[in-house]
């Protein structure tokens, strides 16, 4: 390998360290979140969550026996439910 080959190999490793550093903690896939997260997060029991997935309330997916549910969902529902009284 001659010094070009390695300048090159290492302006190449720079360039590849500096696309990573700017994507850390980006993802392209939304969040997810399974049952016992959606639970702990509305503090709800495992009936109530069946009852919304049921009715419609929460859109989820199934992919291999487990549910997910799509975090933005969780937060529109709350939100649309959201009574605007605040209790201190």
């Amino acid at each position: 390998m001659d010094s070009e080959q390695l300048q090159e190999l290492v302006q190449g490793i720079a360039e590849v360290k500096d696309i990573l550093s700017r994507m850390s903690g980006q993802t392209n896939f939304p969040a997810l979140l399974r049952t016992s997260e959606v639970k702990r997060i509305l503090k709800i029991s495992d009936s109530s969550l069946a009852g919304l997935r049921q009715n419609g309330s929460i859109p989820f997916t199934k992919v291999g026996g487990t549910i997910y549910f799509l975090q933005k969902d969780i937060l529109d529902l709350v939100i649309q439910h959201y009574s605007g009284k605040y209790e201190k």
